[in-house]
């Protein structure tokens, strides 16, 4: 009685722990979109790509205190580029990968002072 209780715990401990972790393979992920994704929407540049299919994207996540937050920080090709509004002299063409980082991943990544987060564009 006391092995099947063990086994029956320890197998719904596993179960549990299997199910976090990458996103399904037949999902999206809400904070990507892809070069295919990009055309589909026959915008013109990466601003309204972004608009059109991930405008929670574009949203500040708050007020910095001290005033000196400047938004969502745009990186191009890993270089910062600009803010929110310099993705419109991106062309939608030119898009590999658009990706949003909250501020704890684009602090992980570039460094502090993106507290609204980053979003960076790869293009071909």
């Amino acid at each position: 009685m006391r092995v099947r209780f063990v086994a029956c715990s320890l197998a719904l401990a596993l179960s549990a722990c299997a199910s976090a972790g990458t996103p399904r393979t037949g999902g999206h992920d809400p904070d990507v979109i892809t070069a295919d994704q990009a055309e589909s929407t026959h915008e013109a540049d990466a601003y309204d790509v972004i608009q059109t299919l991930r405008p929670n994207m574009l949203v500040t996540r708050g007020h910095d205190t001290f005033g000196s937050d400047p938004g969502i920080v745009v990186f191009l090709n890993g270089q910062q580029y600009g803010l929110v509004d310099d993705l419109r002299k991106i062309p939608a063409g030119s898009i590999e990968e658009i990706r949003y980082l909250s501020s704890s991943e684009a602090a992980l990544r570039h460094g502090t002072g993106f507290s609204d987060g980053v979003i960076e564009v790869k293009t071909k």
